[in-house]
Protein backbone atom coordinates (compact mmCIF):
# COMPACT_ATOMS: atom_id res chain seq x y z
CA UNK A 1 0.00 0.00 0.00
CA UNK A 2 1.42 3.34 -1.03
CA UNK A 3 1.38 6.32 1.26
CA UNK A 4 0.04 9.59 -0.10
CA UNK A 5 0.06 13.15 1.20
CA UNK A 6 -3.35 12.75 2.89
CA UNK A 7 -1.94 9.96 5.10
CA UNK A 8 -0.11 12.36 7.39
CA UNK A 9 1.02 15.87 8.08
CA UNK A 10 2.81 17.97 5.54
CA UNK A 11 5.84 19.98 6.75
CA UNK A 12 3.83 23.21 7.08
CA UNK A 13 1.21 21.55 9.29
CA UNK A 14 3.91 19.95 11.44
CA UNK A 15 5.69 23.29 11.84
CA UNK A 16 2.46 25.06 12.80
CA UNK A 17 1.66 22.42 15.44
CA UNK A 18 5.24 22.62 16.77
CA UNK A 19 5.05 26.40 17.07
CA UNK A 20 1.67 26.27 18.82
CA UNK A 21 2.54 23.49 21.26
CA UNK A 22 6.25 23.90 21.96
CA UNK A 23 5.81 25.89 25.17
CA UNK A 24 3.49 23.32 26.76
CA UNK A 25 5.68 20.39 25.72
CA UNK A 26 8.78 22.13 27.09
CA UNK A 27 6.99 22.89 30.38
CA UNK A 28 6.02 19.21 30.66
CA UNK A 29 9.60 18.13 29.94
CA UNK A 30 10.91 20.57 32.56
CA UNK A 31 8.68 18.97 35.18
CA UNK A 32 9.50 15.40 34.20
CA UNK A 33 13.08 15.46 32.93
CA UNK A 34 15.25 13.03 34.85
CA UNK A 35 18.39 14.45 36.43
CA UNK A 36 21.17 14.69 33.88
CA UNK A 37 18.83 15.42 30.96
CA UNK A 38 18.11 18.83 29.50
CA UNK A 39 14.36 19.52 29.18
CA UNK A 40 14.98 21.33 25.87
CA UNK A 41 16.62 18.19 24.45
CA UNK A 42 13.66 16.08 25.57
CA UNK A 43 11.20 18.54 24.03
CA UNK A 44 13.17 18.46 20.79
CA UNK A 45 13.13 14.64 20.84
CA UNK A 46 9.37 14.77 21.34
CA UNK A 47 8.90 16.81 18.16
CA UNK A 48 11.37 14.64 16.23
CA UNK A 49 9.35 11.55 17.12
CA UNK A 50 6.16 13.38 16.22
CA UNK A 51 7.44 14.28 12.75
CA UNK A 52 9.14 10.92 12.13
CA UNK A 53 6.06 8.95 13.10
CA UNK A 54 4.10 10.63 10.34
CA UNK A 55 0.98 8.94 11.64
CA UNK A 56 -0.77 11.87 13.30
CA UNK A 57 -4.29 12.49 12.07
CA UNK A 58 -6.15 15.57 13.17
CA UNK A 59 -8.58 14.10 15.69
CA UNK A 60 -8.79 16.63 18.48
CA UNK A 61 -6.05 18.74 19.98
CA UNK A 62 -2.53 17.78 18.86
CA UNK A 63 -1.23 18.64 22.35
CA UNK A 64 -2.72 15.40 23.75
CA UNK A 65 -0.80 13.37 21.17
CA UNK A 66 2.36 15.38 21.83
CA UNK A 67 2.03 14.94 25.61
CA UNK A 68 1.83 11.20 25.10
CA UNK A 69 5.06 11.31 23.11
CA UNK A 70 6.70 13.63 25.67
CA UNK A 71 5.76 11.24 28.44
CA UNK A 72 7.38 8.37 26.54
CA UNK A 73 10.51 10.44 25.88
CA UNK A 74 10.84 11.29 29.59
CA UNK A 75 10.23 7.69 30.64
CA UNK A 76 12.81 6.47 28.12
CA UNK A 77 15.31 9.03 29.43
CA UNK A 78 14.58 7.91 33.00
CA UNK A 79 15.19 4.28 32.14
CA UNK A 80 18.39 5.18 30.36
CA UNK A 81 19.97 6.85 33.38
CA UNK A 82 17.93 5.21 36.16
CA UNK A 83 17.76 8.54 37.96
CA UNK A 84 14.85 10.23 39.70
CA UNK A 85 12.74 12.77 37.86
CA UNK A 86 12.83 16.47 38.61
CA UNK A 87 10.22 17.68 41.10
CA UNK A 88 7.02 19.28 39.79
CA UNK A 89 7.32 23.05 39.32
CA UNK A 90 4.59 25.27 37.93
CA UNK A 91 6.94 28.18 37.11
CA UNK A 92 4.66 30.84 38.60
CA UNK A 93 5.91 34.43 38.38
CA UNK A 94 7.34 35.62 41.73
CA UNK A 95 4.68 38.30 42.25
CA UNK A 96 1.89 35.70 41.92
CA UNK A 97 3.38 33.21 44.36
CA UNK A 98 1.33 33.36 47.49
CA UNK A 99 1.60 31.30 50.61
CA UNK A 100 -1.41 29.29 49.39
CA UNK A 101 0.34 28.53 46.10
CA UNK A 102 3.36 27.26 48.01
CA UNK A 103 1.09 25.05 50.12
CA UNK A 104 -0.54 23.69 46.98
CA UNK A 105 2.84 22.97 45.38
CA UNK A 106 3.92 21.10 48.51
CA UNK A 107 0.69 19.10 48.51
CA UNK A 108 1.09 18.28 44.80
CA UNK A 109 4.65 17.12 45.39
CA UNK A 110 3.38 14.60 47.95
CA UNK A 111 1.03 12.96 45.44
CA UNK A 112 2.10 9.71 43.79
CA UNK A 113 3.49 10.31 40.28
CA UNK A 114 0.51 8.82 38.41
CA UNK A 115 -1.99 10.99 40.30
CA UNK A 116 0.09 14.15 40.02
CA UNK A 117 0.58 13.62 36.29
CA UNK A 118 -3.17 13.21 35.67
CA UNK A 119 -3.93 16.41 37.61
CA UNK A 120 -1.11 18.28 35.87
CA UNK A 121 -2.33 17.34 32.39
CA UNK A 122 -6.00 17.99 33.21
CA UNK A 123 -5.65 21.31 35.03
CA UNK A 124 -2.12 22.49 34.27
CA UNK A 125 -2.28 21.83 30.53
CA UNK A 126 -6.05 22.18 30.18
CA UNK A 127 -6.60 18.82 28.51
CA UNK A 128 -9.95 17.09 28.58
CA UNK A 129 -10.36 13.74 30.32
CA UNK A 130 -10.26 11.89 26.99
CA UNK A 131 -7.08 13.71 25.99
CA UNK A 132 -5.44 12.92 29.33
CA UNK A 133 -6.44 9.28 28.88
CA UNK A 134 -4.84 9.30 25.44
CA UNK A 135 -1.67 10.98 26.72
CA UNK A 136 -1.30 8.51 29.61
CA UNK A 137 -2.47 5.52 27.57
CA UNK A 138 -5.15 4.59 30.10
CA UNK A 139 -8.95 4.56 30.05
CA UNK A 140 -11.10 7.62 30.69
CA UNK A 141 -12.38 5.82 33.78
CA UNK A 142 -8.82 5.44 35.10
CA UNK A 143 -8.17 9.16 34.50
CA UNK A 144 -11.35 10.19 36.34
CA UNK A 145 -10.45 7.86 39.23
CA UNK A 146 -6.89 9.24 39.44
CA UNK A 147 -8.10 12.83 39.37
CA UNK A 148 -10.79 12.20 42.00
CA UNK A 149 -8.34 10.45 44.32
CA UNK A 150 -5.75 13.20 43.78
CA UNK A 151 -8.26 15.97 44.50
CA UNK A 152 -9.38 14.25 47.73
CA UNK A 153 -5.77 13.84 48.83
CA UNK A 154 -5.00 17.47 47.99
CA UNK A 155 -8.06 18.67 49.87
CA UNK A 156 -7.11 16.61 52.94
CA UNK A 157 -3.52 17.82 52.80
CA UNK A 158 -4.54 21.48 52.46
CA UNK A 159 -7.12 21.22 55.27
CA UNK A 160 -4.48 19.62 57.48
CA UNK A 161 -2.16 22.53 56.73
CA UNK A 162 -4.87 25.01 57.77
CA UNK A 163 -5.24 23.28 61.13
CA UNK A 164 -1.49 23.38 61.74
CA UNK A 165 -1.27 27.12 61.13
Amino acid sequence: MQRNESDGLNPEQAQKIAEECYGEVLAYCRRHAPAGHEPTDLAQETFLRFVRAGSYRERGKPIAYLMRIARSVCVDASREKRLETVALDFDLPAEERSERCAELEEALAKLPDDLREAVELRYGSGLGVGEVAHALDVSRFAVRRRINVALRLLEDELKEGDLDG
